[in-house]
């Protein structure tokens, strides 16, 4: 059964500019379990981003976190982009930042 990823975007501690963080995209309870989730920093996919190894649930749905240092100066837009088979279009999820 083909069942679509829920998506959670979030900074492993609270921001503050010129601080460096963790920005995480987190995606899971998704079937299959080919996926491809892609962080964006002002809509340009990032680099140097690590992923966790594919794990699934009891469920036998699957989950994933990708992962990557930033440093939030307050006007950079950090976005997740995934892709999996159950979305009729890459979808955006993009962070809520509050200083």
């Amino acid at each position: 059964t083909q069942k679509a990823p829920s998506v959670q975007v979030y900074f492993r501690h609270p921001a503050e500019k010129g601080k460096e963080n963790t920005f995480h995209c987190y995606a899971e309870s998704f079937h299959p379990p080919k996926i491809n989730i892609t962080l964006l920093k002002n809509g340009i996919p990032m680099e140097n981003v690590q992923q966790s190894d594919l794990s699934f649930k009891k469920d036998w749905t699957f989950e994933r976190l990708v992962y990557a240092k930033v440093i939030p100066d307050g006007k950079a837009e950090f976005a997740c982009k995934v892709e999996h088979i159950t979305l009729p279009q890459p979808m955006i999820y993009k962070l809520d930042q509050e200083y």
